[in-house]
């Protein structure tokens, strides 16, 4: 008769060893079932170990594999997460290790990841007007974890209230935001980089599907004269190519007056045309 996958067919009358006993009977055609770390093996006369049973019926998730973890034995390998590969290495003892995938395209300077590349930056730009988030995106391969928010403060505002850098999720979700900068991005404070941690950070930033990225922002929620930042390009007319308003490289989103930031719609981002330096490490 057929078998289903992972289980093999006894044709022969099987004597149930007791666990533990992995004594090969002496006739050479009895087979002895013995379990071993949770599977039962067959062993003969011969020597032979072979796996038996449904070996399917291990597997708890999708995307399990079978892994050898050395000759003639073997055990499951749960799946990794999304945007991981399979490497050779690692403590499992098969040998192999779901990891993350290096990303040298967006680690220049020691970074995780950027709106583009800052030698791309040719200007500088505010947003005329207060409650605002404004988005850049950054491309999101594999799982990393971020601490901080980066970007530079090329002009200083006038009379701000709840000035923050933030992270959100491409689904919209807010992942974090900095300490109010009210003052520092103020007339009393100072242009330059500007490396802001978020709070109740680092987080662990998991791509959600393919393709997937984060938005960082900057926001004021009123100002007399909004701070600026670089920009690659001062309105590139707000065109869409090869992207939908909910995957915007750059936009902007109404959030009233807040001190906390909350999440977005992403469908709800209007197009800037303007894309702002940010980074994350």
């Amino acid at each position: 008769m057929a078998n289903a996958p992972g289980q093999i067919e006894l044709t022969q009358e099987v004597p149930i060893a007791t666990p533990g006993d992995q004594t090969p009977n002496a006739d050479t055609g009895t087979l002895i079932l013995f379990p071993e770390g949770g599977q039962w093996y067959a062993k003969s006369a011969s020597g032979v170990v072979t796996l038996v049973g449904n070996t399917a019926a291990q597997f708890g998730a999708k995307g399990d594999l079978f892994a050898g973890t050395g000759v003639g034995t073997g055990d499951k390998l749960a799946v990794g997460t999304a945007g991981q590969v399979l490497t050779v290495g690692g403590a499992d003892p098969s040998g192999l290790e779901w990891s993350n995938p290096g990303n040298p395209a967006l680690q220049y300077n020691d970074l995780l990841g950027w709106t583009f590349d800052p030698v791309g930056i040719n200007d500088k730009n505010n947003y005329a007007g207060a409650a605002q988030v404004m988005l850049s995106r950054i491309p999101l391969p594999a799982a990393i974890t971020v601490t901080n928010v980066i970007t530079y403060l090329t002009t200083l505002g006038l009379t701000l209230t709840h000035s923050y850098l933030a992270l959100f999720k491409s689904d919209g979700t807010v992942i974090g935001q900095s300490a109010d900068q009210s003052t520092a991005w103020g007339a009393l404070g100072a242009t330059g980089v500007c490396t802001l941690p978020l709070a109740g950070g680092p987080h662990v930033c998991t791509p959600l599907a393919a393709n997937d990225f984060l938005w960082a922002a900057w926001y004021v929620g009123t100002a007399v004269t909004a701070p600026s930042f670089p920009v690659a390009a001062n309105n590139y007319g707000g065109i869409l190519i090869g992207e939908t308003a909910a995957r915007i490289r750059s936009g902007n989103i109404v959030q009233a007056d807040t001190a906390t930031l909350g999440s977005i719609v992403p469908g709800n981002i209007n197009s800037s045309g303007t894309l702002y330096w940010m980074a994350i490490s």
